[in-house]
């Protein structure tokens, strides 16, 4: 392959070519909605029939993303390599043709405009589901989520009733709004993470490419417009803030990152080692931990006021554990125990999931324990990272954008091992989560083979022609104007 010769530009290209295609092909097996606008389009609804052929073009786009992104991580470590503003100019073309479409890995954003719908129309979120609100927004949920109540913090939830009331409810004007919100958290997300390795000591070009043009960060916080996005965005932002020397600012923003999605307060304890190394000797940790706590509590109280919604949300953060996601070991291993179990008459298969549930979160909280005490060596942004990553892995249900949560603070701030895991784990996620939209089943395993295969003899046999016939003159240059 000329990734060499042919510099920046040819895989800048090669992205968004692969982003069309993915786009292309979502509108053919991704996730959606009921009352579909593209089934008035000629030939979409005999090629939605054919999951083969719908699945293929998917995974030739994936692959072409997947593999130009890979090449510009390795221009990156070249000491002529792009720079963070080339790769961020990279970014946003790539994000470009997710834009406009309907999500394609994840039907979750119609649960977001339900329950801002029915926020708008004064119910209560944290009681009663979808189900309730009827209508074309209500048809668009999943049924396992019909009647189950919201997990969300009360500034996401007002931000989906504002959503709601300027789409006046309408479906597909309503994913565009909650795609600019997880836009402006990935927007945030952008600002943080070259801030955040410059502070730790870590290239940040290097941490932009994985972070930021993750396509990870493109798939399920642009295109299936999760709230994740905003959550991270306000949290990194937040860390920013508190290794500028405002940590009761950064506190702050932390705690409406945990009001958008609660596991965003996690990075509040890693606040106090920031705060408490620019305070005096003596009690500055314990004051460090104080005004962290007073700053989480006071922005907590005062925007749960405003938003009117009160607490119940903490009740309901179990909701997500009625899926059951083979990526979540806690749960895999519960389940196959559990038969084991079962058959000798011990227990039954959900006491043993339970357990394993419990015993996941027990060693989270140690790990979280364990590396907080160690922020100061390991550097408390990555400590973050892997406590984030440990409470994902042990957590019961795993999603491939809740590993998002530890990789984009390990992505600016962690060790060069670290960053290659998040790599790797980056690109496998990437083939490995099927569209939403088809079943799963033979015919999706086969299409993806197929669209795979296709890419990268595409590719062999483009990189053949153009080693046949080099350029010149340096793309590098010209993708840096």
């Amino acid at each position: 392959m000329p990734a060499r010769r042919q510099g920046v530009r040819f895989w800048h290209w090669l992205g968004l070519i692969g982003g069309v295609m993915i786009a292309a092909g979502g509108v053919l097996a991704g996730a959606a909605p009921a009352h579909d606008p593209m089934l008035l389009l000629p030939g979409v609804a005999e090629l939605r029939d054919a999951t083969v052929f719908a699945t293929a073009v998917v995974y030739v786009g994936l692959t072409l993303l997947l593999v130009a992104w890979w090449r510009v991580g390795a221009l990156v470590r070249r000491p002529d390599g792009p720079s963070v503003r080339g790769l961020m100019k990279t970014g946003v073309w790539w994000t470009l043709p997710f834009l406009l479409i309907a999500p394609i890995f994840s039907r979750d954003v119609y649960s977001y405009l339900a329950q801002g719908a029915m926020a708008m129309a004064g119910m209560n979120t944290y009681k009663v589901g979808p189900s309730a609100l009827g209508g074309q927004l209500g048809a668009n949920v999943p049924a396992i989520w019909q009647d189950t109540p919201a997990p969300y913090g009360p500034v996401f939830l007002n931000l989906a009733n504002g959503v709601a009331h300027l789409t006046q409810q309408s479906t597909w004007p309503g994913i565009i709004g909650m795609r600019m919100l997880a836009l402006t958290g990935v927007g945030l997300v952008a600002w943080s993470v070259p801030r955040l390795a410059h502070a730790s000591g870590v290239d940040p070009a290097v941490a932009v490419w994985l972070g930021v043009l993750n396509p990870l960060v493109l798939l399920h916080l642009v295109a299936d417009a999760h709230n994740d996005a905003l959550m991270l965005g306000l949290m990194t932002a937040g860390l920013v803030l508190a290794l500028r020397g405002r940590p009761w600012l950064g506190v702050v923003a932390i705690t409406l990152a945990g009001l958008v999605k609660a596991p965003a307060a996690v990075a509040i304890a890693f606040v106090v080692p920031i705060w408490a190394g620019r305070l005096a000797v003596g009690t500055r940790w314990v004051r460090a931990a104080c005004g962290a706590l007073a700053a989480a509590a006071g922005t907590a109280v005062v925007f749960t006021t405003l938003a009117g919604t009160g607490y119940g949300w903490v009740g309901t953060l179990k909701t997500p554990t009625l899926a059951r996601t083979w990526m979540s070991v806690t749960t895999d291993l519960g389940y196959v125990s559990g038969q084991a179990l079962h058959w000798l008459g011990l227990a039954t298969v959900d006491q043993t999931r339970d357990a394993f549930w419990l015993a996941g979160l027990v060693v989270a909280a140690a790990v979280f324990m364990f590396l907080l005490r160690r922020s100061t060596q390991v550097g408390p942004v990555a400590a973050l990272g892997l406590c984030l990553a440990a409470l994902v892995v042990l957590a019961p249900v795993v999603h491939p954008w809740y590993l998002l949560w530890g990789c984009i603070p390990l992505a600016a701030a962690g060790s060069d091992a670290m960053r290659r895991g998040v790599a790797v784990l980056s690109a496998l996620l990437v083939i490995f989560v099927l569209p939403g939209g088809v079943p799963p089943g033979l015919p999706v395993l086969l299409g993806a083979a197929i669209g795979v295969v296709v890419a990268l003899l595409a590719l062999g046999a483009l990189g053949y022609q153009l080693r046949r016939q080099p350029l010149p003159v340096s793309e590098l240059a010209a993708a840096e104007r």
